[in-house]
């Protein structure tokens, strides 16, 4: 507890997270009138402080989410420049009713409830995302979705920019939410959940893995990964991992008690990938994990998802635009316009 703490203390006194807040609210009034609202501050307020601290910064902060967002935003933008077909008027009525559906959670009805069958670990039903463009305009980035993933699974979301892949990963890692259908994920139908509920299931369910890494620069390596450790689910002992055979397994004993500042790109984003697996999540969802790595790197990070998916079973999800990647998954989806045109099962 006595190391938990200082490592919460060396993050909030990290003068990069404070220039990070100011970025945020830039992003926060940026995304509000984009009518999404993404607010972490307001989560400090809450119980659990620490834990929550911890999780803004390595899973679900508006600065993290800038990240994955990124794509997203691209989505509703070539959605508005492009693809003329997507963008349409609607009432007023139907602008609050979006509004609605894009920030808060869904009323209960009979659809609450839903489970997930037999082997499938995430199960989306007919949804939609709409973005409101404009006066009375809306975009539409996802258009009547259905998709199934099984426990265990390593799937490639690929598409162009535009296409759609980074909204539905953020829809079903419960970092945004659809306009309308089911996304229902480890027994829970996310749209149901409050903005703290879908916190705290993000927190016990689910790791990321970030195209830019995102380490905390004035910790080292190891504690990076054992703030991983702090926010898992598990509390018992057999249940936690061992972060320092985990090094030795990565093969990077030598960077365990150096910062960030002092490793290379590759070594940066395995550090970022033991932290994910320090968390022990049953689900690891990836943004283009090998996007700002050299090809010889990239293929490095790529074997070693292959790894954890085929030896720790854990079921990986990841975005990507780069077809070289496709090789290591079991699975790949090819998306277009905001629907799947292509789903392929591979034979590794």
């Amino acid at each position: 507890m006595k190391k938990i703490k200082e490592v919460i203390k060396k993050i909030k006194n990290n003068k990069e997270i404070n220039k990070l807040y100011k970025e945020e609210s830039k992003f926060e009034k940026e995304q509000q009138k984009q009518n999404k609202t993404y607010s972490s501050r307001t989560l400090l307020n809450k119980k659990n402080k620490d834990d929550t601290f911890l999780e803004i910064f390595i899973d679900t902060s508006s600065i993290n989410q800038n990240i994955a967002l990124n794509e997203a935003n691209d989505d509703q933008t070539r959605s508005d420049t492009n693809e003329k077909t997507l963008v349409f008027s609607v009432k007023n009525s139907d602008i609050r009713k979006i509004k609605n559906s894009n920030n808060k959670k869904r009323k209960k009805d009979e659809y609450k409830n839903l489970k997930n069958n037999s082997n499938y670990v995430i199960e989306v039903q007919n949804i939609s995302k709409y973005y409101i463009s404009g006066k009375n305009k809306v975009s539409k980035i996802l258009d009547g979705l259905d998709l199934k993933i099984e426990k265990g699974d390593f799937v490639v979301l690929f598409g162009k920019s535009g296409s759609g892949k980074s909204t539905l990963l953020n829809i079903i890692s419960g970092l945004d939410r659809p306009t309308s259908g089911n996304v229902v994920v480890e027994n829970i139908n996310l749209p149901y959940l409050s903005n703290s509920q879908l916190t705290k299931f993000r927190r016990e369910h689910i790791a990321f893995i970030f195209q830019q890494y995102h380490l905390l620069n004035n910790i080292t390596g190891y504690e990076n990964v054992e703030t991983g450790a702090i926010l898992c689910k598990h509390n018992d002992k057999e249940s936690q991992i061992d972060l320092k055979k985990m090094f030795v397994e990565f093969e990077l004993e030598d960077v365990m008690y150096k910062y960030p500042s002092q490793m290379s790109g590759g070594q940066q984003q395995r550090i970022s990938i033991m932290r994910a697996l320090a968390k022990n999540s049953n689900i690891i969802f990836a943004d283009e994990p090998t996007g700002a790595l050299d090809k010889k790197t990239g293929i490095i990070v790529m074997e070693l998802l292959k790894k954890i998916n085929q030896e720790q079973g854990k079921t990986i999800i990841m975005v990507s635009h780069d077809p070289d990647v496709i090789k290591y998954a079991k699975r790949t989806i090819y998306l277009n316009k905001g629907k799947i045109i292509k789903d392929e099962r591979l034979n590794n």
